[in-house]
């Protein structure tokens, strides 16, 4: 039976900012689109393809699947457990397995996967072809490149560390020192931080700042152009809540949210603004939205124009938010004949912001569900695409393009990871 998450003493607050448009970060993307381009859309899915090992990553053509997602087939799909694997086999030792996020370089040129096995990938966006593989220990959650392109900044859960890698994409050269370019999170907990293990990890426009979300709760702000690189500010978990993911720079605010699927917070729903002109010296959290006595779980979050998207995983809603009045303007109901159970997860838009993609998580989730509650269990997965409405005010479902992995009759599938690119 599905419970409710204890409820947080929290009062909605509502606070008017200045709307400074450009520039815009998007879940670890600088959008930098021209209107008039094509697109792709990247997908994985966490199942195995091989013998504990792989995954799929399919690549779209955004034109195609935002006209006909039903028929859209992908232009690309990568068996995770065959080049890939031998690649990085080659790298690390070790076997990829749960390709779990993905995201692209400022340029649109090149791609960073994470596995859940620990390693991070990079590929060559045009020829989909790995160009590098290093492995940050025995986990990396999420693994995202810096707006400069000098760095990417990884979360590892199961070592609670925080990696800095550095990246040269020209020589193909990715490498990290153990002890300049990693800070152990463990060490740094207290009673309001008890569990420092690093979720989602984003920095602002310039790359100084990173923003590292907790599994048990409150914010780490780290310096990561310092050597060594250094924590300058810090929230607790009474001022952010468990496990967020999410994380968007609009003007001078950054995003970020709280989530669902870990024991300490089967269920949670919080989005909050980040004031950036006080950094480094001063942080403070605003909450714009709380959603904690709901059967909610907030995961990916996008701006489309002046509107914030925020997944609601476990209620299978995409709540709207104007970032000039923090007013919450509408909510789209993803659940329809496409499918009875969605479960969106992670969030993407088209360069245009006339689409918005989001995957859905498979019957049998491989990562962040808490069976309690199935905050993450899905019926259909896939990409669902939504038709952007009233210049990101509003949206309307347009459909669903399915994925399949089956095995011994089951259904495996279970996607994650979603990014679009400029192409």
């Amino acid at each position: 039976m599905k419970k409710d998450k204890e409820n947080f003493p929290y009062a909605r607050k509502k606070a008017k900012i200045l709307r400074l448009m450009i520039p815009l970060v998007v879940l670890g993307m600088i959008a930098t689109f021209s209107p008039a381009q094509g697109y792709e859309i990247w997908l994985t899915d966490q199942s195995d393809t091989a013998d504990k090992s792989g995954g799929y990553l399919y690549v779209y053509d955004g034109a195609q699947l935002a006209a006909n997602p039903g028929q859209a087939q992908p232009t690309k799909k990568i068996d995770l457990s065959k080049e890939v694997n031998s690649f990085c086999k080659k790298e690390t030792g070790k076997a990829v397995r749960r390709p779990h996020m993905i995201f692209f370089t400022k340029d649109q040129k090149f791609a960073v996967i994470s596995f859940l096995t620990g390693q991070v990938l990079f590929m060559d966006a045009s020829s989909k072809q790995p160009i590098g593989c290093i492995s940050v220990g025995k986990n990396v959650h999420a693994a995202w490149p810096t707006p400069d392109q000098r760095l990417v900044i990884a979360a590892n859960i199961k070592e609670k560390t925080f990696i800095r890698i550095n990246t040269d994409y020209s020589s193909k050269n990715f490498n990290f020192d153990g002890q300049r370019d990693v800070i152990n999170l463990k060490a740094l907990e207290t009673g309001e931080r008890p569990d420092n293990a690093p979720i989602c990890p984003i920095t602002e426009s310039s790359s100084t700042y990173a923003f590292v979300t907790l599994r048990g709760g409150g914010l780490l702000v780290i310096n990561v152009k310092d050597t060594p690189m250094k924590v300058v500010s810090s929230l607790n978990d009474n001022q952010i809540h468990p496990g967020g993911c999410g994380g968007v720079q609009v003007g001078n605010t950054m995003y970020v949210n709280s989530g669902g699927g870990w024991p300490v917070a089967p269920l949670a729903y919080d989005v909050y603004a980040l004031n950036l002109n006080g950094l480094p010296n001063s942080l403070s959290a605003k909450l714009v939205s709380s959603r904690d006595t709901m059967f909610a779980d907030s995961h990916g979050m996008v701006a489309v124009g002046q509107y914030l998207w925020v997944v609601d995983r476990a209620g299978n809603n995409i709540e709207i938010i104007d970032t000039v009045s923090h007013f919450i303007v509408g909510v789209i109901n993803l659940v329809g004949s496409h499918s009875p159970d969605p479960a969106p997860d992670l969030i993407g838009v088209a360069p245009d912001n006339s689409y918005v993609f989001t995957n859905l998580r498979g019957i049998h989730p491989l990562t962040g569900n808490n069976k309690e509650v199935n905050n993450a269990k899905g019926s259909t997965p896939g990409i669902l695409v939504i038709k952007v409405q009233n210049n990101g005010r509003g949206g309307k479902v347009v459909g669903v393009s399915g994925v399949s992995n089956m095995k011994n009759g089951k259904e495996t599938a279970d996607p994650h990871g979603i990014a679009v690119r400029g192409s």
